[in-house]
């Protein structure tokens, strides 16, 4: 990437919840004051030094894991402490800039990865107890979650990650820790998608597909299902957060069935997960956007192009979100044939 596409993306992680809570989480990795899993109140001059300059010792795969487990914790929808903890991270984010710039530098190309359609895995969680809530995919895009974040109508892949964030991206998934086998679904090469790197593709494809919220916003975006909006006072006062608005004129999010007419599918980097997660965005138009509940780095597709799916080894999940473990369906022959009915009904295959 050119110097100044990384220096755009260390801004837009200084904007970002997920981003700030990452830039938090890496300082902390260098203080010996409080745990790890606390979100910070203030930040360590000398510990945000020293988290720069080692940088280079953080492996990718550590980084998509710390990534993936503060922005759900410290920054998600879910989570109860996340109007506590972001006015916190956002007030020292300037701080942290110096670790914004070093993330950038290092890891700017691996987290702007393109697609790779060679590495597209389904995750599927044991539901014996619900097959008979299993539709095929593809059918009916009005059908969306919550004001229409992402359409129940879409297949969900994520491109082959590291084993040492399979875990976290389990809980951020919220799966319920039933036993967890992936299939490696192969691309055709023809396949069109949309591709979100920061807050702007999103706008984007917001702007270029809209379709404005008719009814009253229930979800996190503007506060969350388990905070009140009085709660955000704090939050509210922070000049540069992106993560809370109380007052709108227009929630406008994707009018998925339109997005299909023109894309197969919408990918989520790595850097776009940690800049555009839960951040709002004004539209040029009127009105505001957020990207939420995708939670990693994933691909929505909106129609099957896919060639035959093909079972692998088991995730490396080791029970600590709900209990449940990675399950072999290369080996497996019962779950095989149980996963192999429930996604060639997703894909609409008999």
């Amino acid at each position: 990437m050119s110097f100044g596409a990384t220096s755009a993306f260390a801004e837009d992680l200084l904007r970002a919840p997920a981003g700030v809570a990452l830039l938090a989480r890496l300082e902390i990795e260098q203080r010996a004051d409080q745990p790890w899993f606390k979100s910070p109140t203030a930040s360590d001059h000398e510990a945000v030094r020293r988290a720069a300059t080692n940088i280079g010792e953080v492996s990718f795969a550590k980084l998509l894991s710390m990534a993936t487990w503060s922005a759900e914790f410290w920054a998600g929808p879910w989570s109860g402490q996340a109007l506590s903890s972001l006015p916190y991270l956002y007030k020292d984010a300037l701080s942290r800039r110096p670790i914004a710039e070093a993330v950038a530098d290092r890891f700017s190309l691996q987290l702007h990865r393109a697609i790779d359609l060679n590495a597209q895995q389904w995750w599927h969680e044991d539901t014996k107890d619900m097959k008979s809530a299993i539709d095929p995919c593809f059918t009916d895009y009005s059908h969306v979650y919550g004001n229409g974040e992402f359409t129940w109508s879409g297949l969900w892949t994520v491109t082959d990650p590291p084993p040492e964030v399979h875990d976290d991206l389990i809980s951020a998934w919220d799966y319920f820790g039933r036993p967890t086998s992936r299939w490696l679904l192969p691309l055709r090469r023809d396949a069109r998608v949309w591709n979100i790197d920061n807050p702007r593709d999103w706008a984007r494809l917001v702007e270029t597909y809209p379709k404005v919220v008719a009814r009253p916003n229930s979800g996190w975006e503007l506060p969350g299902p388990n905070q009140h909006p009085s709660d955000t006072k704090m939050l509210r006062s922070m000049t540069s957060q992106r993560a809370v608005r109380t007052e709108t004129t227009a929630h406008v999010l994707p009018d998925w069935e339109k997005v299909a007419t023109d894309f197969d599918g919408v990918h989520l980097s790595w850097a776009g997960f940690l800049t555009t997660e839960g951040h709002i965005s004004d539209l040029s138009n009127g009105g505001i956007t957020m990207m939420r509940y995708w939670g990693s780095e994933r691909t929505l597709w909106l129609h099957d192009v896919f060639g035959e799916p093909e079972p692998l080894t088991a995730p490396t999940i080791t029970g600590r979100f709900g209990g449940g473990g990675g399950v072999d369906a290369s080996a497996d022959t019962v779950r095989r044939g149980q996963d192999s009915s429930i996604i060639h009904t997703l894909l609409g295959r008999w």
